[in-house]
């Protein structure tokens, strides 16, 4: 679980972290500048977020609304010296705000809040786009690939429908052109980079790696392919045009809309 905290204050922010940082299963990152921590949402998924609700030139609740708006999954918690308006607030975030934390906080009720965000935390909704170009999407955003190969890897595992593909058939697709010691090391470079893709979106469980082979989850994402082929529907008959290796596969789709047209 990825959590992000925000307090101008440096000593707040040591204060918290020992609480955290037992929690094996959290990764923490701590900002005291809240428009730093607002890009850093804008390009990694976050899970929760712990905010001071008294800072200067943007609050915790107008900083929680902006975040929701850039991360849509993310839950909030409160962190504050002062009573608050708990009703209030609540009215304005509705079901992403978790709970309030007082300072001084207390490790018992830091791990109870981080329970209750793991138990709310919505899994991402994933949906991959096949028709005309290929686009991975998560809560509605593009995901962005560092690596042009490891986005071509998980088209060619979503073509495949729920099968798996051998590192052969991926190497045979990705990289034709290379010898096969050579085509191995940029296949399993590939994976590496696709895996921490998927894992700095949440989107880990997407993809199955085993010993030279990889298989796509077709059960946590949807797909314009994936439901083509079951319900039928709308294909405009281009299908993946930037990877060679797709006309098989477009031929086949392109067969089964001209046969459900003239039925």
């Amino acid at each position: 679980m990825k959590i992000i905290v925000v307090d101008d204050e440096i000593a707040a922010l040591k204060a918290f972290l020992p609480g955290v940082v037992d929690e094996i299963s959290v990764e923490c990152r701590m900002f005291s500048n809240p428009r730093t921590a607002l890009e850093y949402c804008r390009q990694n998924r976050v899970d929760a977020a712990f905010l001071d609700i008294v800072m200067p030139e943007i609050t915790g609740v107008e900083l929680a609304e902006r975040l929701i708006a850039v991360c849509p999954g993310v839950r909030v918690v409160f962190i504050s010296a002062y009573t608050q308006d708990e009703e209030a607030i609540a009215a304005r975030l509705g079901a992403q705000l978790v709970g309030f934390c007082y300072k001084p906080y207390t490790r018992e009720k830091l791990v109870s809040l981080l329970a209750a965000v793991r138990r709310t935390a919505a899994s991402p909704k994933l949906e991959i786009r096949m028709f005309d170009s290929f686009d991975l999407f998560v809560d509605g955003v593009a995901v962005n690939f560092s690596s042009r190969k490891a986005k071509e890897l998980l088209a060619l595992l979503a073509d495949a429908n729920g099968s798996y593909v051998t590192m052969d058939t991926a190497i045979g697709n990705l990289w034709a052109d290379k010898n096969a010691e050579f085509g191995k090391r940029l296949y399993r470079d590939a994976v590496y980079r696709l895996r921490m893709t998927l894992k700095d979106v949440g989107a880990e469980g997407l993809v199955t790696f085993g010993r030279g082979r990889a298989v796509i989850n077709t059960q946590l994402a949807t797909c314009d392919m994936w439901t083509f082929l079951k319900e039928g529907g709308v294909f405009s008959g281009r299908y993946l045009p930037q990877y060679d290796w797709s006309i098989v596969t477009e031929s086949a789709l392109d067969q089964r809309r001209k046969r459900e047209s003239t039925d």
